[in-house]
């Protein structure tokens, strides 16, 4: 029984790592629990025959509804189930982009609908979690909620850079395409909606361009030394990148976020989570002195060549 039990695990992850685009930028969290229990979401919904927009609305509903459920932290079974329906959000989070690989239904307008579910179901946990302690600390501490809601959008915004970087860089991947300055950015369509998500992107994307160490000129030469040598370049920037990508990953990325807030809210004290939130992102400024290092040293060593 438990050899079989352990030949079902292999073999659905083993499915899960194929539909992975590329298993450096992944990280250990998401192979082993978001994306190996989103393959099964995926494919329940593949049966169902839901979209991947579907998939992610219900997953936008899971989340605000745990975030709002903050409120509550005071009561621990309530921020129990806070916390299990923020995971499930992020867990239906990986199920719409697999379904969308497995469909064919892949898309630029799907992507950034995905990145704006992700960031309404964390401004719901901030609301939630900190109107619990309006009564505690006064109307003050929602100049502390929007502070650590602010720096949490740039440390996620440059973890999601450098990662989509190494996966258009080294893994040759027009998914991870960023444009090299925010006026390269165009509307999906004419509606209102399109227009919206492209003010949305703008500001975002906007917001990683200037955030980030690495030039636009820089990252253009990157682009013709990943084109013109990539037995040479794709070692070297591997090598130099994916230690500190783990690091951007712990600074910014939802995971660490997430779960830090779901254990704030059980412990009923959210505002721990503000507090440490802030005081993490002082990592961004010796990160980005080693990223910059590191980015001169790529270019350098492959220019001199």
């Amino acid at each position: 029984m438990l050899g079989y039990l352990k030949r079902r695990y292999q073999n659905h992850l083993n499915e899960v790592l194929s539909t992975i685009k590329l298993i450096d930028i992944e990280e250990r969290y998401d192979i082993h629990f978001s994306r190996f229990y989103g393959l099964y979401f995926a494919k329940a919904a593949k049966w169902a025959k839901m979209t991947p927009t579907q998939v992610s609305i219900i997953s936008l509903i899971i989340g605000v509804i745990g975030g709002a459920l903050f409120y509550y932290q005071d009561t621990l079974w309530i921020a129990a189930l806070a916390g299990f329906l923020i995971t499930w959000a992020g867990v239906l989070d990986s199920s719409d982009g697999q379904l969308a690989r497995m469909t064919g239904q892949s898309s630029e307008i799907g992507r950034q609908i995905d990145g704006l579910i992700d960031n309404l179901v964390f401004i719901s946990c901030y609301i939630g979690g900190t109107l619990f302690l309006i009564p505690h600390y006064g109307f003050g501490v929602l100049l502390l909620m929007i502070a650590a809601g602010v720096a949490h959008s740039y440390k996620a915004g440059l973890y999601e850079f450098y990662k989509s970087e190494y996966l258009y860089l080294v893994g040759k991947s027009p998914a991870g395409y960023i444009p090299l300055t925010k006026e390269e950015i165009r509307p999906t369509g004419d509606k209102l909606f399109h227009k919206i998500i492209h003010y949305i992107n703008l500001d975002y994307t906007g917001k990683q361009i200037k955030s980030t160490t690495r030039t636009p000129e820089e990252r253009k030469k990157m682009r013709e030394l990943s084109r013109q040598n990539p037995e040479e370049f794709d070692p070297i920037y591997s090598k130099l990148n994916i230690r500190i990508l783990f690091w951007w990953a712990w600074l910014g990325g939802s995971n660490t976020h997430r779960n830090a807030m779901i254990i704030s809210a059980l412990l009923g004290r959210f505002e721990v989570y503000l507090v440490a939130s802030l005081i993490w992102t002082i990592g961004y400024i010796p990160l980005n002195m080693i990223q910059r290092k590191y980015d001169k040293k790529l270019i350098k060593e492959l220019t001199d060549n």
